[in-house]
């Protein structure tokens, strides 16, 4: 049996500036189950078989970085008995759905099967949209993958596998909820080996601020909490679990011996809730000379990050962090079901930047019900955060993911219509588009005056980080011609730059030649292809 996964090229809107993609952690897991099976695999990345290409969609206004459907369909072993493919992100669905109907029409007698957060949320809609597909997976896959295959080796019918949705004679089919996997450390580690995750390092790509050659890792599985706009609860439920620090720390040794890593970045939901297994774990890390640069990119709350905890995150090396306080008024916060006190998380950052850790601050307008009043103290909010020192405290316009209970909310108030004109314009709401979204949900203001208020919020955002500290512009310029980066900001930059045959074939190795290494920096690495 041979099984091939795959992800597709990473989408955004055309010209947009801030959407970098990750390694595929998801399938990395599920190769490793397959591994563990005794099967036969083959992983195609889209992004890392060509990081610094981007290329047009064909009759859109999007835009793929890495090689096209076409050039995948060349890659993919015609033996080929079964295709998993990702499908995490909504606004990807419509690209995704075209590569998935030539796949099946290039090898009809292949099983589809997809998984991720986009089809778990609208598995119905999803199977309707593309009957191409045999199977969607739901929720967490490595159980569900690890069934799979013991049917096929029997020749065994899929559809009363718990964890599934399909289509028979027209008709949809759920069957039965799996359970969450509570013995995470017993699931197999990603098997890296099956996608191009060196792609990704020798470019020194990163998913925030970046050290280089950052590994993606993940410490626990789900989130506890229930905010109104996020799909996790869907999509892993509110249970929380961690892994033992043993396996973490035996996996983190590894990977600097398989990969050369100089840093790790966590992409766990929540990554921090337990003080004690946060103060174990560095503990830990200094007991094992670990000594790489390590950073928590997607965003954490304050309650356990007190003095104690993050004096123990600095001395182990966290050099990045991120919040996640969204709103500055508490009303909003109420509605959002973010519970979360202001101040306690004012408090830690303050804390965090005297530990000289680099802190960003994720903040969203623009939700359904909120006014005004409310959308200028978070605007105020971002000020208080930029003048205490955080890197970044970037607005977001509110976006309505499948799978959450705003997105359910405007399915009902019929303020979305589920179509392609609605999964492109959650492309137009991302951070790296710079024009106006083509579609806001808010009651109160116009997609336009949204607009206008999160690019003051950019301008202010920025020139306050760098008028107050200026120090931070030298470290900026020095970061674009080193592998490491400070903040989001510059890590996009250099990615842009990355891209351009000017800069990485001869501006920067110039740069780096005549100016840093006689200033004895050598931890560059300017000899790898770009």
């Amino acid at each position: 049996m041979l099984i091939t996964l795959i992800r597709f090229a990473f989408v955004s809107s055309q010209g947009s500036i801030n959407n970098e993609p990750s390694p595929p952690i998801g399938l990395a897991y599920i190769a490793g189950i397959c591994k563990s099976k005794n099967v036969e695999i083959d992983g195609i990345d889209s992004t890392g078989s060509n990081v610094n290409k981007v290329f047009k969609i064909p009759g859109t206004k999007l835009q793929g970085n890495g090689i096209d459907i076409d050039e995948i369909i060349k890659l993919i072993n015609p033996k080929t008995e079964i295709f998993g493919i990702s499908t995490m992100f909504s606004h990807e669905w419509n690209y995704n759905r075209e590569c998935i109907k030539k796949i099946k029409k290039n090898f009809p007698n292949a099983l589809i099967i997809t998984g991720g957060e986009h089809v778990t949320a609208l598995p119905e809609y999803v199977l309707k949209d593309c009957k191409e597909i045999d199977y969607v997976c739901l929720g967490e896959g490595e159980e569900t993958w690890s069934e799979i295959i013991e049917n096929r080796k029997i020749n065994k019918s899929l559809d009363n596998l718990k964890g599934l949705a399909y289509l028979k004679n027209g008709k949809f089919f759920r069957t039965q909820i799996r359970q969450r996997i509570k013995h995470i450390d017993d699931i197999p580690w990603p098997d890296w080996d099956s996608f191009p995750i060196e792609s990704y390092l020798d470019n020194s790509m990163s998913f925030g601020a970046g050290s280089g050659r950052d590994m993606p890792i993940l410490a626990s599985r789900g989130c506890p909490f229930e905010c109104t706009f996020c799909s996790n609860p869907l999509m892993y439920g509110r249970r929380y679990y961690l892994r033992q620090i043993d396996d973490l720390i035996k996996q983190i040794k590894y990977y600097i011996k398989r990969y050369k890593i100089t840093g790790l970045q966590f992409y766990d939901l929540t990554a921090i809730i337990s003080k004690d297994w946060v103060i174990e774990f560095c503990k830990s890390l200094k007991e094992n000379n670990i000594n790489l640069e390590w950073s928590l990119p997607s965003g954490t709350r304050s309650e356990a990050l007190d003095l104690e905890v993050l004096t123990a995150l600095s001395g182990a090396n966290l050099k990045y962090l991120v919040y996640a306080p969204e709103s500055g008024s508490t009303k909003t916060l109420i509605e959002i079901k973010k519970k979360i006190k202001l101040s306690k998380m004012e408090e830690s950052i303050r804390w965090a930047v005297q530990q000289n850790i680099s802190v960003r601050a994720n903040l969203i307008i623009g939700f359904p019900k909120e006014k005004r009043l409310q959308l200028y103290k978070t605007l105020y909010q971002q000020l208080k955060f930029m003048f205490m020192g955080t890197e970044e405290a970037p607005i977001f316009l509110f976006q309505p993911y499948p799978g959450t209970e705003l997105f359910d909310y405007l399915i009902k108030k019929k303020k979305i219509v589920l179509n392609d004109a609605y999964f492109d314009s959650l492309n137009t709401l991302s951070n790296g588009e710079l024009r106006p979204p083509a579609q806001t949900f808010n009651v109160y203001m116009s997609r336009y005056e949204l607009y206008l208020y999160k690019m003051i919020g950019l301008i202010l955002s920025y020139s306050i980080s760098y008028i107050t500290r200026p120090k931070r512009i030298l470290r900026t310029v020095k970061n674009l011609f080193t592998d490491r980066s400070s903040s989001v900001a510059e890590q996009r930059l250099k990615d842009n730059l990355r891209r351009s045959n000017l800069f990485s074939k001869y501006l920067k190795p110039f740069v780096v030649k005549i100016f840093l290494k006689k200033k004895g920096d050598l931890k560059l690495n300017v000899t790898k292809k770009l």
